[in-house]
């Protein structure tokens, strides 16, 4: 299957959908305990599906997320060797517990793109929906 053709990979811990040409949707599964490695396979499902495109990501949580504490000690884009082309991320964290974890683990490991992390998916979404202002010619 070549890479226009792929639109969606199940991992074990999350469905990743390039829902656009502009857009990498991730929806990690709840009653899933995540861990580095699944981790890992969501980097590069993230990486095959942007194949080079610059898109913007979506990630998701259950509002009850199980993890390992060893997910916030690894830079998992540096272990899992990148997404390709993401751009700016936003996290519908979905809990206040998701909200204040996910923010101390981008503290200790940030991205090179804007990323912010929303209570809600909805307000992920408007945030995403928001275009950048183009650079300026100066």
């Amino acid at each position: 299957m070549s890479n226009e053709q792929l639109r969606m990979i199940e991992t074990g811990s999350a469905t990743v959908e390039l829902v656009s040409d502009v857009l990498v949707e991730v929806r990690f599964k709840p009653d899933v305990k995540l861990d580095v490695e699944g981790m890992g396979e969501v980097v590069a499902a993230k990486r095959d599906l942007i194949a080079g495109k610059d898109v913007d990501v979506l990630a998701i949580l259950p509002p009850e997320l199980d993890f390992e504490l060893s997910v916030l000690s690894v830079d998992h884009h540096a272990l899992s060797g990148g997404c390709g082309g993401a751009q700016r991320l936003a996290l519908a964290a979905q809990s206040s517990f998701n909200q204040r974890i996910t923010d101390i683990y981008f503290r200790y490991h940030p991205r090179q793109h804007a990323t912010r992390i929303f209570l809600t998916q909805e307000d992920a979404r408007k945030w995403l929906a928001t275009r950048l202002p183009e650079p300026s010619a100066s």
